[in-house]
């Protein structure tokens, strides 16, 4: 897929996806997640981060350190039913389960991931 292509894809996946405000510096729903390679030109990397033993994200220090250029994953917590905040945040509408399952689908088949 051409940069320009992938760039419109995910634009559209991002763009269906509530936004609301987190606690500044809060990094609890921080962990591994699926990096397409657009997601990783983004956040000028090479290769996803390395997963680490305890299961944070690398870039979670006092706050999240590439929080524009977040991957999909990133962007859904917090505001998807099944992916709720542990604080208690979130948009005033958070989407549902299905409609979730739907963007991440979309994502994966967009990317090829299995």
């Amino acid at each position: 897929m051409s940069h320009g292509k992938d760039a419109r894809l995910h634009q559209q996946l991002y763009k269906k996806i509530p936004r609301f405000e987190c606690i500044e510096g809060c990094t609890d729903c921080c962990g591994p997640v699926p990096w397409s390679d657009y997601e990783l030109k983004q956040a000028r990397l090479s290769e996803p981060p390395q997963e680490r033993a305890d299961k944070t994200c690398a870039f979670a220090q006092g706050g999240c350190s590439i929080h524009q250029a977040r991957p999909l994953m990133c962007r859904l917590f917090g505001a998807v039913e099944d992916l709720r905040c542990p604080h208690g945040r979130g948009p005033l509408q958070l989407l549902s389960v299905e409609r979730g399952h739907e963007l991440v689908r979309r994502y994966k088949i967009a990317n090829g991931f299995d």
